[in-house]
């Protein structure tokens, strides 16, 4: 029997599929959506997801390549201006808070105990998540857009509603250590910030090496604190 359950999501310009992982605890549980990176959905992905929800979390995980959109998803974020910068409003960010609202209406979904985690590709979109209140544990791994200064603009960052838990590698040429520098000096205590000798690609690493182990810890010890407080 598979562990999850695969369905389809309603956006507003296109449905895309998604994994859904219950657990084994009944009632209104908290949710996470787990958003992959560039690579796209991977076994480590889903295996993720599957351990999440053996915590007692609700686990979508969304696949934005939906139908092969991988290289015109990938193409848009690098044309789109508003998407590469990470802007406000722009059609990505937008199809991400689509997501969330349809996981919202699940009905064994607490709607107002949410996590967010994102990477590389999607990890900008989590330090806008973080602005929502239900989203009490937004998660980044190493956002690479946007491109320009701590790759979130100023004028969000007043909004942010709750602690960002940020994980970063001591090199990385995606998403440098200056740049997450500059992310902390606009986020102070907002941002609990855990650097690693890890390359660009630390949620697929969480059961790899010790670091990985870390991380995955570190972030489920975050989740935790936050939808059940």
């Amino acid at each position: 029997m598979k562990p999850y359950t695969f369905l389809t999501l309603q956006l507003a310009s296109r449905d895309i599929n998604a994994y859904y992982f219950t657990g084994n605890k009944g009632g209104k549980r908290p949710g996470l959506v787990f958003l992959h990176d560039i690579t796209g959905i991977q076994n480590s992905t889903l295996e993720t997801a599957y351990l999440l929800s053996e915590e007692g979390l609700r686990v979508l995980v969304p696949d934005l390549y939906t139908n092969s959109w991988g290289v015109k998803y990938c193409v848009r974020q690098v044309i789109d201006r508003f998407i590469r910068d990470n802007l406000s409003g722009n059609k990505a960010l937008e199809e991400i808070h689509q997501i969330i609202d349809a996981f919202q209406k699940f009905k064994d979904v607490d709607p107002n105990r949410l996590s967010l985690v994102g990477s590389c590709l999607t990890g900008g979109f989590v330090l806008h998540a973080s602005l929502r209140p239900e989203i009490k544990a937004p998660v980044v791994f190493h956002h690479s857009f946007g491109l320009t200064g701590s790759g979130f603009p100023e004028e969000c960052v007043g909004s942010v509603k709750h602690t960002i838990q940020g994980h970063f590698c001591h090199t990385d040429p995606l998403c440098p250590p200056e740049k997450v520098d500059r992310l902390e000096e606009q986020l102070g205590d907002k941002l609990e910030r855990h650097d690693y000798d890890l390359p660009h690609m630390i949620p697929h690493l969480f059961r790899f090496n010790e670091e990985g182990k870390e991380a995955y810890e570190r972030m489920l010890r975050f989740i935790k604190e936050k939808v059940y407080e």
